[in-house]
């Protein structure tokens, strides 16, 4: 390569260097544009990409039970044995996700609502990154709640932009389903503290707010009621290890979630894929 092939060759280097910059500089600033207007982005930036509960239509040949049991385990105990072993070692697990936590705490919120008498539709599982930062709809006696739990570290605090965004979806979801927005009330759950200016938010726009609400026991097993592909009802019960966990919805009669595999057996229910494979 001559002088001026390498003189040219390194000035398209440094422009080609100087345009990208330039777009990462430009995407840094539309990001932190669209944080302020999204708060729920900053949730995701912090959760690996591989631990996103995204739907999948692939479906793997080995058990996803076998993650959380060991291989003399496997042959030695019974499905019903190893299915609620698996699922207490999940519940004991130090290594679950961000986003699994996040998960089972909106789980929880929601079963103690449920106990409180209200209908409780789950809507930030089985809607994941579509749910509008609506993790929670809870009915009863005609008023309805648009809760968001958030469940951080104690070395963060909540500010007002989430608060902001939380009566921005309630008002949204007044208007899609065409009910007065004084019968919705904004709740939002969370492990940690607010910012002073977020409580004065909260106030303003009344807005529910419960600091500092912890984990407790609460049922994690879907019992749910389908159709096979001869139109024969199903009652399958899914793991939240399962892959279609998350998308699963429990809102029909005869529906619920179960704390134990045995009493989701005992009401007829069976795991919710067959595996062929004991190797």
């Amino acid at each position: 390569m001559n002088v001026k092939k390498k003189v040219k060759s390194i000035r398209e280097i440094r422009a080609d260097a100087k345009n990208r910059i330039e777009e990462a500089k430009i995407a840094t600033y539309q990001l932190e544009y669209l944080k302020t207007m999204f708060p729920a982005i900053e949730d995701i930036l912090e959760t690996d990409y591989k631990d996103l509960s995204l739907s999948e239509t692939k479906i793997t040949d080995s058990d996803p039970i076998r993650n959380y049991i060991s291989k003399e385990e496997w042959f030695a105990l019974s499905e019903s044995q190893k299915n609620q072993l698996a699922l207490d070692r999940y519940i004991e697990s130090r290594k679950k996700t961000k986003w699994q936590i996040g998960r089972d705490y909106e789980l929880y919120v929601g079963y103690k609502y449920s106990l409180k008498g209200y209908k409780v539709d789950f809507y930030g599982s089985y809607m994941g990154l579509e749910d509008l930062g609506r993790d929670l709809i809870a009915k009863k006696n005609g008023k309805t709640l648009v809760i968001q739990c958030k469940y951080w570290s104690q070395k963060k605090t909540i500010h007002e932009k989430h608060i902001a965004q939380l009566y921005g979806t309630a008002v949204c979801y007044s208007l899609q389903n065409d009910i007065p927005f004084e019968t919705v009330t904004p709740v939002l759950i969370t492990n940690i503290t607010l910012s002073d200016t977020a409580k004065e938010f909260s106030e303003y726009l009344s807005i529910k707010i419960v600091e500092n609400f912890e984990f407790g026991e609460f049922p994690r097993i879907k019992c749910n009621i389908g159709k096979d592909e001869f139109g024969f009802e199903t009652k399958i019960y899914h793991l939240p290890m399962d892959q279609q966990y998350d998308s699963v919805k429990i809102d029909k009669k005869g529906e619920f979630f179960a704390f134990t595999v045995k009493e989701a057996e005992e009401k007829g229910f069976r795991r919710a894929f067959k595996w062929h494979s004991n190797s």
